[in-house]
């Protein structure tokens, strides 16, 4: 009875096992760019620093608008005897009964005070300008951040289905080892064949099979390299839509090296960072200029709290005025700032000229290796149906005995050969393409 309740519940184990592979969630190019958009460190990082330079260009308008400041004291105070009243000396005349009293009391004060900057050089605007452009340079940095994992899922995808691929071909190849073998076996069974052949045939399929164990751990490699771009565990089971299209193919070079210029978010970044640099100057170049401001302050001192609120035509004062201020000398404090914003400008604007002779130079090689790449794939795929009708051939001259096994393992391995070569050389293109795409800028919007 055990034995058959425990046949039963293997039964029911059966289905509930079968249904939780095949409901296994197959993940499509644009699921993975989403998941790793959402997990990725450096994004998010890259987006916090955006939004602090957003901030810090609204903190700039902060110096072109008025300061308010309210404060407030109060006080106990003892005064101890004194000879003196005013700044008169009184000696110790006793008529004066005061001269040696101890005095006590309360202050109380409460002042507002307002400031506003009418010229401060042009710091104000030279930092709002600056401010603004040090936002458009992060901005796009995020964007090169973000654009550089979704080139990064999309070549680990497409390496994934590649090594996928080809180990299809390492099967075929085991397959035709195996089928070779037991065609041999057959003829050296019947006295047509040398037992050399069934030997050579042998290590030709346990050959395929090292070269299938290899292309095995290529693929769980490349599986691994996109678990951990999509923040998952190495080792996470990963099923990816081979159904897929990718395009790969190009327009004009010229038209491609123009529009990298325009468009390639990390160039974008470095150019908004020169002219970041070139206000940099301009803003230390103003502290050499005088300062005017405007102030208003009003305030109260009185012995009783109740007289900061009370009889307002008592106990205040205001002021009001314009103040000027000119720094002439502080040990060439301003003079060296002026030099390092010159020298950092200088620096900024030699490495964006790199960054676009560096551009340019690598659009122009993958224009070309996607070119030369699709003319490899037109090329290998008469390779490969002239390969498969030489073997086809070689089979049939074995067959017949005029032909030897090591013809027939050359044409096998050329067969094996051109597969490989057109699946590598086909994917090798939709990598190339994102690639030049990344380049172009044209990943910035994708998802």
């Amino acid at each position: 009875m055990g034995k058959v309740r425990g046949f039963m519940g293997i039964l029911l184990l059966v289905p509930l096992l079968l249904w939780g592979q095949e409901t296994q969630e197959v993940l499509t190019l644009n699921d993975c760019i989403r998941i790793a958009l959402e997990q990725n460190t450096n994004l998010t990082l890259a987006n916090i620093n955006s939004k602090i330079a957003a901030k810090n260009y609204q903190q700039s308008y902060s110096n072109i608008l008025p300061n308010v400041n309210l404060s407030y004291s109060g006080s106990q105070y003892e005064r101890g005897p004194t000879s003196y009243i005013g700044n008169d000396y009184i000696g110790e005349n006793p008529a004066l009964p005061f001269t040696y009293q101890v005095t006590t009391g309360h202050n109380y004060y409460a002042e507002i005070r307002v400031g506003q900057n009418i010229f401060d050089g042009g710091r104000w605007w030279f930092n709002i300008k600056k401010s603004k452009l040090d936002k458009e340079s992060s901005r796009f940095s995020y964007l090169s951040t973000r654009q550089n994992i979704i080139v990064t899922v999309r070549q680990l995808y497409i390496d994934l289905l590649k090594q996928q691929k080809l180990l299809k071909v390492k099967k075929q190849a085991v397959e035709r080892s195996k089928n070779q073998l037991e065609q041999v076996k057959s003829m050296y069974e019947v006295g047509s064949r040398a037992q050399i052949d069934v030997y050579r045939s042998e290590v030709n399929l346990g050959n395929d099979r090292i070269a299938l164990l290899n292309q095995e751990n290529a693929v769980r490699e490349a599986r691994q390299a996109l678990n951990i771009t999509l923040g998952r565990d190495p080792g996470a089971p990963l099923a990816i839509d081979s159904n897929v299209v990718f395009e790969k193919e190009v327009g004009e070079l010229q038209q491609m090296l123009d529009e990298a210029l325009q468009r390639n978010p990390e160039l974008k970044a470095e150019e908004f960072n020169v002219k970041s640099n070139l206000q940099g100057i301009r803003l230390a170049q103003s502290a050499f200029l005088p300062n005017l401001n405007a102030f208003y302050f009003y305030q109260r001192r009185v012995p009783q709290f109740k007289g900061l609120y009370d009889d307002f035509d008592r106990e205040y004062s205001w002021y009001v005025g314009i103040s000027i201020s000119w720094n002439l000398f502080n040990g060439f404090s301003d003079y060296l700032s002026v030099q390092k914003s010159k020298l950092s400008y200088s620096y900024a604007a030699r490495q964006l000229e790199d960054s676009r002779r560096n551009l340019k130079a690598k659009v122009t090689t993958l224009y070309h290796n996607l070119n030369s790449l699709n003319e490899i794939i037109k090329i290998n795929r008469k390779n490969l149906e002239s390969a498969q009708e030489d073997y086809r051939l070689a089979q049939e001259r074995y067959r017949l005995g005029s032909g030897t096994i090591l013809e027939l393992r050359d044409a096998q391995v050329n067969l094996a050969n051109a597969e490989q070569i057109l699946v590598s050389a086909e994917y090798d293109a939709y990598i190339t393409y994102a690639e030049l795409q990344q380049a172009l800028g044209k990943l910035v919007d994708s998802d």
